[in-house]
């Protein structure tokens, strides 16, 4: 059972999931994809200072804020234990904050992601 374990978070957390989460969700799990195939790619970036190497390192950065983004929308009793998100409830200003900065992180990203395949070329 522990071994399917690393399967079960993800599938709990997308059974629940608003449109906002998963977009979210997709975006972190895509990107660790493909920041791990770029470092492999450039094995000169431990650390480096070219072009792609900076790169590489926003967009890790990027990614990193935006699990922080969901982890926050997301905070509650049921996600702190492996559950579902606990997102806010919708209509309070708490919920569209959450959104707009779950959103922002996921811009964030989407352009360190473009960026970096640019400087990789």
């Amino acid at each position: 059972m522990k071994k399917y374990t690393f399967l079960l978070v993800p599938v709990l957390f997308l059974v629940a999931c608003t449109p906002v989460e998963r977009s979210a969700y997709n975006t972190a799990v895509a990107a660790k994809a493909f920041l791990d195939t770029e470092r492999k790619a450039h094995p000169e970036c431990n650390p480096g200072t070219s072009t792609v190497c900076l790169d590489i390192a926003k967009a890790v950065a990027a990614k990193d804020v935006l699990i922080d983004a969901i982890t926050v929308y997301c905070a509650g009793p049921d996600f702190a234990n492996g559950g579902s998100c606990n997102a806010p409830a919708k209509g309070t200003p708490a919920a569209q904050q959450a959104v707009a900065k779950l959103q922002a992180a996921i811009a964030n990203y989407n352009q360190a992601a473009t960026d970096l395949k640019g400087a990789a070329k």
